[in-house]
Parts: structure tokens; sequence; C-alpha cells
């Protein structure tokens, strides 16, 4: 079975609860896979990141195995405003109402159906995979540019760090994994920071050595980052130093690069 997220956000929860962690979320677009059911809970695998959890069953709609793959297959676009405003109709019912959706959802094009929702663009376009160049890279982040860190979280109303980075290169057609333990086996090592870019990624660990923290490069003396806030600090060889007081909030393991450059 096969379903797709309609609703701007959904909780992707650890266990088949309310109360139960949100360890990541989908946004409107989102594919998945229903590996099983229990009561009013589908533990599904989605598309995008082969992450997988709980979602209620209220909040997707199920769809054919055809709409998957024709949703899967097609040439990605993406929104690419914090927010763009979408008009949902439901056939069978006659019911219409509007959407606010996040910064880098999936839609096939600015009209089209899937099951008996009818989905519609009214003035906002649709954008394909952006050419990476730094100054895209330096206007993208901003956008989310004191978001607040929520755990699990992928929208501007709330973002993780690796959620964060995530959805930024998911613009520029690069497909990260979920969480920055899993996004540190990506990407090539950097030796140094004075050899990091913009658009490399810097990971950070716990005193134990768990990868516990991710964020872009802006240079390599700036970053951007979810911590409290999606923020912009200096960065050196030890870690990041916090913009506000000087004191070093995260400990510098790796760096990694994604992007190609000529």
């Amino acid at each position: 079975m096969f379903g797709v997220s309609l609703l701007s956000v959904i909780p992707l929860r650890s266990q088949p609860k309310e109360t139960a962690e949100q360890v990541s979320q989908l946004i409107f677009g989102d594919t998945f896979i229903i590996l099983k059911e229990i009561e009013e809970w589908s533990f599904i695998k989605l598309t995008f990141d082969g992450y997988e959890g709980w979602i209620n069953k209220k909040q997707y709609v199920e769809i054919t195995q055809e709409e998957y793959f024709v949703h899967t297959k097609s040439k990605p676009l993406y929104t690419h405003k914090p927010l763009t405003r979408v008009k949902i109709q439901n056939i069978k019912t006659f019911q219409t109402y509007y959407l606010n959706i996040p910064l880098g959802c999936r839609l096939l094009s600015k009209s089209y159906r899937i099951n008996y929702y009818k989905i519609e663009l009214e003035n906002d376009e649709l954008v394909p995979h952006y050419k990476f160049s730094i100054s895209k890279l330096n206007e993208t982040t901003r956008l989310f540019e004191r978001a607040p860190y929520l755990w699990g979280g992928k929208s501007i109303f709330g973002i993780d760090c690796s959620g964060f980075t995530q959805t930024i290169f998911k613009l520029f057609d690069i497909n990260l994994l979920r969480d920055a333990s899993m996004q540190i086996t990506q990407g090539v090592k950097i030796n140094h920071l004075s050899q990091a870019q913009a658009g490399d990624l810097a990971f950070f660990n716990s005193p134990t050595g768990k990868i516990v923290h991710v964020g872009i490069l802006l240079s390599n003396k700036e970053i951007i980052h979810a911590s409290g806030f999606v923020r912009i600090d200096k960065i050196d060889e030890k870690g990041i130093i916090r913009e506000e007081d000087k004191i070093y909030s995260h400990s510098l393991f790796q760096i990694n690069r994604y992007i190609t450059t000529a």
C-alpha cells in the first residue's frame, strides 16, 4: 500500500501514539510505502530518504501503486518560497480548502489530480532543482533565518539541524539522508577547515564521540545551522563560536563535500 501527504506537515513518530517522540516530519507531497497498520496508525517508509516511523491514518491519503510511481518517477518540481498557497478540491465531496505549504514540497505540476483530490497553485510557480552557486546558497538558506529549532522538524515553523541541511540540499538535487549521523556517511571528507568552501557540511560531536549536529558552511569562517533557531555563527578549527557570547557551542568533528563546483 502507498500514501501521500496532502497536509502542510505531518509528524512522523517513534511509536503509534500521539505522545510519542517526533522523529521527523512529512511535508506536503511526500510519498511513502505503508509497511504495516495497527488500529489508527500506519508504519511507513518515506520514499525520499527511506526514513521509517508511525503516522496517524487520519492524516494522509492512500494512493494506488500507479499513482505512487507517477509521483515518484516524475521530474521533481518544488515550492521555493517560505510558504506557498495551494487550492485543494475533493472531487467526491466537492469540498474546497486552501493550505499554506512550506518550502521544498514536491508537486507534479501547477495543476494535477491524485486520488480524489485536485491540487492547484493559483499564483506561485514551482521550480526544478537549482544549479549550485554561492549566491543561490546564501539566498535559499537565509529564507530560514530565525526559524525555531524543533526536534524532527522540516519546515520554517520548526526545523532541526539535519532537517535544515536535507531541505536545502534537496533544492540543489542532492538527496541527503535524514539524520546528521547518516549524512556524514555521504559526500567526500575534507581534511581541514582551511580547505572548506561554501556548501560543505560541518559535523560536530559530543564528548563521547557521537555525531550530534550538522550545519552548512557559507565560507571556511562562517556557518548557518539550526541551534535554538536557524542562525549564522563563526567557525574555526575548534568548532562553532556562538555570536552573542563568543562561547564554543559545538565541537567540530569533520567536514564533508557534496557539491563539486567548476
